[in-house]
């Protein structure tokens, strides 16, 4: 009887090492072709992604981020189970498409309860900038969509083709708003508008800058 509390002590001991040794620090190179103020935006982007990733998976860890003459690297101490998950989610490859509607079923992706839609030929590569704020009732966000002068370009035949018809943002090859071309007018950005609110407005503007911006590189461990 005398021995059962150092016995528990030796279990809770061996518990925290055995913890302790499944944990490990993973790091990642990031790279980005943005510079001054937007680079200290990619990375402060970059670090609420990871956190808000780590979140979803249940994990509640400091996320470090340095930037050493240009070198930058982000590290977490995680699991390998979860940095694995991780890595997956954030070499994900990022794509944006600007499609138009499309004739029931003869479209390039159909989308249940939505409608079909077809290519446009605007893609991630014609996307600079979004910029996340409040709407008119600053209880609701809205996000800006700034284009390149290409994008710019093509963004005014869509809206001088499609009057009347809806045009759909993807990102990831998933619809994520739907948008009624109501004029002619050619526009050299969009703005979405009646977000729920101005936290999922950043959401959405930090995974679009980043996805832009931002290249994330597992280095070995």
């Amino acid at each position: 009887m005398k021995t059962l509390p150092s016995t528990i002590a030796f279990l809770l001991t061996m518990t925290l090492l055995l913890s302790a040794c499944n944990t490990n620090t993973v790091s990642y190179r990031l790279e980005t072709d943005v510079k001054d103020e937007r680079l200290t935006e990619v990375l402060n982007a970059s670090k609420r992604v990871v956190e808000r990733r780590l979140q979803a998976m249940g994990e509640e860890t400091p996320v470090d981020v340095t930037n050493d003459q240009g070198k930058i690297h982000i590290r977490i101490a995680v699991e390998k189970e979860v940095a694995d998950a991780l890595t997956q989610e954030l070499t994900a490859p990022f794509s944006m498409r600007i499609m138009t509607e499309a004739p029931a079923g003869k479209g390039d992706i159909n989308v249940e309860g939505q409608g079909s839609f077809k290519e446009s030929g605007i893609t991630e590569d014609h996307l600079v900038w979004v910029t996340a704020g409040a709407d008119t009732n600053p209880e609701k966000g809205r996000v800006l969509l700034e284009f390149s002068e290409e994008g710019r370009d093509l963004m005014g035949d869509v809206f001088r083709n499609n009057k009347g018809k809806y045009i759909g943002l993807f990102v990831r090859n998933h619809l994520v708003s739907k948008l009624l071309v109501e004029s002619e007018e050619i526009k050299e950005s969009i703005l979405i508008t009646d977000i729920p609110s101005v936290l999922l407005a950043q959401i959405f503007a930090d995974d679009l800058n980043v996805g832009l911006h931002a290249t994330f590189t597992r280095d070995p461990s």
